[in-house]
């Protein structure tokens, strides 16, 4: 499901991660995996188009996903995430 918004911004779930102990909080978990996309003119010409995400389902945090993981998964690649392929979310 892809949600749209009025400034172009379009929200796509890449579905659930296997399970990772989430960084803030500890617990092991099935993180939610989306992708984010800026379709306005302003972030084309910043080439600031998004990036992907994931949010733990027990506190909320959200945090970068590394882009080669997600590319991996979709590509049908059998592969599995760990912590060191979550950052700290920083919204530029």
């Amino acid at each position: 499901m892809a949600i749209k918004t009025p400034e172009k911004l379009i929200t796509k779930s890449h579905g659930k991660s296997n399970r990772v102990p989430c960084p803030s909080c500890k617990k092991e978990v099935c993180f939610s995996l989306f992708e984010n996309v800026d379709l306005s003119p302003v972030a084309a010409l910043l080439k600031k188009q998004g990036g992907f995400f994931a949010v733990c389902p027990e506190c909320a945090a959200v945090f970068s996903v590394n882009e080669n993981y997600i590319r991996e998964k979709e590509s049908g690649t059998v592969c599995a995430m760990t912590q060191s392929d979550l950052s700290k979310w920083v919204n530029k």
